[in-house]
């Protein structure tokens, strides 16, 4: 009885360890737009592709991450981000890059 208890006991253990670590991670996603206005080291991007358009329609930028462009309005860009969408208006993200559209 005593060794049927420590084996579902293991298995229960073993099931949550395995649904607590996979639902942590957080894969980068991308989208693209416009730039609508710039103040000092953030924009506010215009959506135009990407999944992140079912959450709004203008995101939050740091334009600090890129220090080798300089960005204008009016200028489209891609925008990856680690995949967290703050939810308020404009929408924020943790950027990770974002480059110019030729």
């Amino acid at each position: 009885m005593y060794r049927h208890l420590m084996r579902v006991f293991m298995l229960l253990t073993l099931c949550l360890l395995a649904a607590c670590s996979n639902g942590d991670q957080m894969q980068n996603a991308a989208f693209t737009g416009t730039i609508e206005s710039i103040h000092n080291h953030s924009a506010i991007i215009a959506i135009e592709e990407g999944e992140i358009l079912s959450s709004g329609g203008r995101v939050s930028v740091n334009l600090a991450v890129n220090e080798e462009e300089t960005f204008e309005v009016g200028d489209q860009v891609v925008v990856e981000y680690d995949g967290a969408v703050m939810e308020s208006y404009p929408l924020q993200v943790n950027t990770i890059s974002i480059k110019l559209i030729n």
